[in-house]
């Protein structure tokens, strides 16, 4: 009996409280997981919403150093697109960067290869823009300067690159 009163009164607080709701991908680039206190609960007018609309939450977004935000939908349903906090432009990676170069979980990863897995961005992207120029290997590189992937092509490249156009870049990001 007395579990049975232990387990009603648990029970009991949980539905008091609220609910958090876990968005698996609030539209964000790369998908983020982003949430919110629920505003449904017992009482009139719930109707089934997410958030109140106006409410924002923080999420994922490449292109700024601090988190982005993502705004509720003015129907209360859930957050929009993930943008950056400041300026609210749609989150992207730099250019020559993508989340499908990581290797594992990674965010706007380098897809041309050279400086170190997880190096800061300025080095890194210094490399990327000598390794994507005119002339250097912009044409071998392409597929990887589009932040569209990794290939064959670029890897020989950028490593000739590194010993002699790119050499001052490619030692600044860590390259080994």
């Amino acid at each position: 009996m007395r579990t049975f009163l232990a387990f009603a009164l648990i029970t009991a607080v949980f539905a008091a409280c609220g609910s958090t709701v876990e968005d698996p991908n609030p539209s964000g680039s790369g998908g983020s997981a982003a949430s919110s206190t629920s505003a449904t609960g017992t009482g009139g007018g719930g109707g089934g919403t997410v958030c109140v609309p106006g409410e924002t939450t923080s999420c994922t977004c490449h292109a700024v150093s601090p988190p982005g935000i993502a705004w509720c939908l003015d129907d209360g349903s859930g957050f929009g697109p993930c943008k950056a906090e400041l300026g609210g432009a749609e989150c992207t990676c730099p250019a020559g960067r993508s989340d499908g170069c990581c290797p594992g979980d990674g965010i706007c990863c380098p897809c041309v290869q050279g400086c170190d897995l997880a190096p800061e961005a300025p080095p890194t992207d210094a490399f990327i823009t000598c390794i994507c120029a005119a002339g250097v290997c912009a044409d071998a590189c392409k597929v990887e300067c589009a932040g569209e992937g990794i290939t064959g092509d670029c890897a020989p490249c950028a490593q000739q690159a590194a010993m002699g156009a790119c050499k001052a870049e490619y030692e600044a990001c860590g390259g080994t």
